[in-house]
């Protein structure tokens, strides 16, 4: 497309090995580097706020897609006349995508050469890595959320953090129970999985008015509800609680609770695809706590460590 290029780094002057004209070469094509890098986060930035895909944004702006997406990724040099063009999409000046003096913006030279190494899907992990990491240390969440299988040690764990710190403990199946008058075998029986879940949800939401601060146990299968999955990480400290599929069977089975594997002939490979199923989400947790082959005083005092700026104030 007219208009269009992408960076090119400029001949080498005919000056001796490691004079100041090759430092000064080094330091421009950083600069340039940095700056097609911010230029090109203020441009996603823009369209993502104003909802457009990146096909109709550069349809729009009469550039190719591909280049739209080096632009994005500070792989390409865009011109004033191609950054008007996109600009005006939006109502704005081309002074809207140019960096600016910013007190509270990143003077990290190593952290800003990293990102601008990165692709459009690692830049968005790495801002969620960041949010979900330093977010949360300057808001007030509700507590800690313990999440994982049953087996996992989430009601001792639990139980014993609540004690040592004074903060109450709320299993949120039993909340469940309370508020509807039903144990959680009748529910499923009864409504099925998708009414617990809602059920779930509304009772999550309700258990913010009861308390200022909790320690929650979370049932198994909450990853399986967007939405309930997605306030706990907004509103609390989350830990995994972990195990090996044999300890978590173990488990179960010393509590005399088989519900998860009456019935089944594959109990154990039922187990293991399960865990599986759902460690991606699991591992989204802000910590994760390995509790295989440990004793609660050991696993107890690693989770005091994780947990103890959001519930010691």
């Amino acid at each position: 497309m007219q208009g269009e290029s992408i960076i090119v780094p400029a001949p080498a002057e005919n000056t001796p090995e490691g004079g100041d004209a090759e430092t000064r070469e080094d330091g421009g094509r950083a600069t340039a580097k940095l700056l097609c890098f911010q230029v090109g986060q203020q441009v996603r930035a823009l369209r993502r706020e104003a909802g457009m895909t990146r096909r109709n944004l550069a349809a729009a702006a009469s550039i190719s897609e591909r280049y739209l997406g080096q632009l994005e990724n500070g792989q390409a040099n865009a011109s004033l006349q191609i950054l008007h063009r996109i600009t005006h999409e939006f109502g704005k000046q081309v002074s809207a995508v140019l960096p600016v003096e910013n007190p509270h913006g990143v003077d990290n030279p190593a952290l800003t050469e990293l990102l601008a190494r990165l692709n459009e899907d690692e830049q968005e992990q790495a801002f969620q890595l960041l949010a979900k990491r330093f977010d949360k240390a300057h808001c007030q969440l509700k507590g800690v959320a313990l999440l994982g299988m049953r087996g996992a040690g989430k009601t001792t764990l639990g139980t014993e953090l609540s004690e040592l710190t004074n903060v109450p403990f709320v299993r949120l199946s039993q909340a469940v129970s309370e508020r509807v008058g039903l144990g959680m075998g009748e529910i499923m029986e009864l409504w099925g999985p998708n009414v617990f879940r809602r059920l779930e949800l509304e009772t999550l939401q309700a258990l913010f008015e009861q308390h200022e601060r909790m320690i929650l146990e979370t049932s198994g299968g909450i990853v399986a509800s967007e939405e309930s999955f997605e306030l706990l990480n907004q509103s609390f400290h989350t830990v995994w609680l972990k195990a090996s599929p044999e300890e978590h069977m173990q488990r179960v089975i010393d509590q005399r609770d088989l519900r998860p594997i009456a019935g089944r002939n594959e109990a154990m490979k039922d187990l293991v695809g399960l865990l599986r199923e759902r460690e991606e989400a699991y591992s989204r947790a802000d910590n994760v706590l390995d509790t295989s082959g440990r004793n609660t005083r050991d696993c107890l005092s690693e989770l005091v460590q994780m947990c103890k700026p959001y519930i010691c104030r």
